[in-house]
């Protein structure tokens, strides 16, 4: 992974002497990070257990990041590009499967990567849970970028195959499928508590299926 496959403001970036460090120090950082902001909202997760935990001097932290903004956005986007990375084999079969399956099989390789990588799916549960609307923001604005290409090229695919109608406006639609992966997400969380719980395939599926049906099909009574 190099810094430029992450998205940030202009603004927010580690610095390049985070990304000359030897992999094994790289990573314990991160490590470090990761835990706290897991445990953590953006103002009580401490930069000092940070350090403490990667064994760096603090002093040597603002050399790699700005301050606690760049750390945070860094490390939610690197969960997010983990995440990504996850969905490539899924994606790959996404020529061969209508909208609707697409979607669902999303939805699918959600919870089980929140089984997998139980670290990653902390992170998320927190950030669910943030109010510094500061960072909050710079977290949606980085990952936002990721999602929305996502989405978008399966909607344009779509109308491409003609499963859709073209005259659909791309962009409204990428943001209710946004929004609509944030509800699975929160409905997740209420059922289980925790986002690494074992969830209910079938419910969850059955869930998915009642918001995919409403989205293609359309709320109108029809008789």
């Amino acid at each position: 992974m190099t810094k430029w496959s992450l998205f940030y403001k202009e603004d927010i970036m580690p610095q390049e002497t985070f990304f000359n460090l030897p992999d094994n120090k790289r990573n314990l950082i991160i490590s470090a990070a990761m835990h706290e902001f897991s445990k953590n909202n953006y103002k009580t997760a401490s930069i000092n257990k940070i350090c403490k935990k990667a064994n760096i001097p603090k002093g040597s932290f603002y050399q790699y990041f700005t301050d606690k903004l760049d750390l945070y956005v860094y490390i939610m986007s690197f969960a997010i590009e983990k995440k990504v990375k996850f969905f490539s084999d899924v994606i790959s079969k996404f020529n061969t499967l209508t909208m609707f399956k697409q979607l669902r099989l999303l939805f699918v390789k959600g919870i089980e990567f929140a089984k997998k990588y139980p670290l990653y799916a902390e992170l998320g549960e927190q950030f669910s849970k943030e109010h510094d609307e500061l960072a909050k923001s710079a977290v949606i604005k980085a990952g936002d970028k990721q999602a929305q290409s996502l989405f978008m090229q399966m909607i344009c695919n779509a109308k491409m195959k003609g499963e859709i109608d073209g005259n659909v406006d791309s962009f409204a639609l990428c943001l209710l499928l946004k929004t609509l992966n944030s509800t699975v997400n929160e409905y997740m969380l209420e059922k289980s508590g925790n986002a690494c719980c074992v969830y209910s395939e079938e419910e969850l599926l059955s869930f998915v299926d009642s918001l995919l049906k409403i989205v293609f099909y359309g709320i109108l009574n029809k008789t």
